[in-house]
């Protein structure tokens, strides 16, 4: 038994599902205010985006931050994801990056291990947010429109699907795939969750959750972060049944927070202090919490 116990554990910690990870991660670069998170399976670290210098940095559960992405044509970087040794990131410019190229909104992809840029696709309504299906087609919001848009594994781009509910002064922002076939969004403004296929839209039988950012489909449930950042709402963080889209729990959170990434050590929350640079101003502090 012993002996059992022993190979067990050495398990354990090569896999890293035995480490011990703090529940809040403190993180510091200059002036970087992540907006995005993601989960970098093959690291065992997070990737994060950055609204100031259009970015992808690499981020340890003890906080040490190293970049992957750097000196591209992104103004700013937002929604992130991982799929098949790839980073793809929304990215585009509102204002608040280091310099500026009005008009820009894309999907930027990369390689995982290197950080070397892949692709540049440009993609309309003011890219904000990504998810990635089972066949690696990406799905990117356009919170200044009222579109979902398609981007294939070769770049072609097209609209997925169209619909009044997804417009609002921010619009559709955060956005996760579901694997049993179907997008949800959210309307920042409206706090809408809505079911999205292949050019239909369908209102979920949620509560509306005015302020809603980013997405995270969790064993828990959905995790919605919703701020106070653009819309009167909460910063908080909600978890819904997936069966019956009600509330399973809340929790408010210190400052705002934008988005969440699923992990094994639990789903992590970011908050990277845009309120500040909204406001005028930089902080080189933002956090990881669970």
């Amino acid at each position: 038994m012993r002996v059992l116990l022993a190979v067990l554990a050495a398990f354990l910690l090569l896999t890293g599902t035995a480490s011990a990870t703090s529940r809040h991660i403190a993180a510091s670069s200059p002036s970087l205010h992540p907006e995005g998170v993601s989960w970098d399976p093959t690291r065992g670290q997070f990737l994060v985006s950055s609204m100031r210098h259009g970015t992808v940095s690499l981020v340890g559960v003890d906080g040490r931050v190293r970049p992957l992405v750097s000196g591209t044509r992104m103004v700013s970087t937002f929604g992130i994801q991982v799929d098949r040794g790839r980073v793809l990131v929304a990215y585009g410019d509102i204002g608040f990056g280091e310099r500026s190229v009005p008009g820009q909104s894309g999907l930027g992809i990369f390689d995982l291990r290197t950080g070397r840029a892949l692709r540049f696709v440009d993609v309309p309504g003011g890219a904000n947010d990504v998810a990635v299906d089972l066949f690696g087609n990406a799905y990117v919001t356009g919170p200044a429109g009222d579109t979902i848009w398609k981007v294939t594994p070769s770049g072609s781009v097209s609209a997925f699907a169209s619909d009044p509910r997804l417009a609002a002064a921010i619009g559709n922002n955060g956005i996760v795939w579901d694997p049993r076939g179907f997008l949800v969004v959210g309307n920042y403004t409206t706090g809408a969750l809505l079911k999205v296929t292949r050019g239909h839209v369908d209102e979920l039988p949620a509560p509306k959750l005015v302020g809603a950012d980013g997405l995270t489909l969790t064993p828990q449930g959905l995790v919605v972060i919703t701020n106070s950042l653009g819309a009167p709402g909460k910063n908080a963080v909600t978890v819904l049944d997936t069966r019956t889209w009600k509330v399973k729990s809340q929790r408010s959170w210190p400052t705002p927070p934008t988005t969440a990434a699923r992990t094994p050590h639990g789903t992590y929350v970011v908050s990277g202090h845009l309120d500040v640079l909204l406001n005028g101003g930089t902080t080189d502090e933002f956090s990881l919490d669970r």
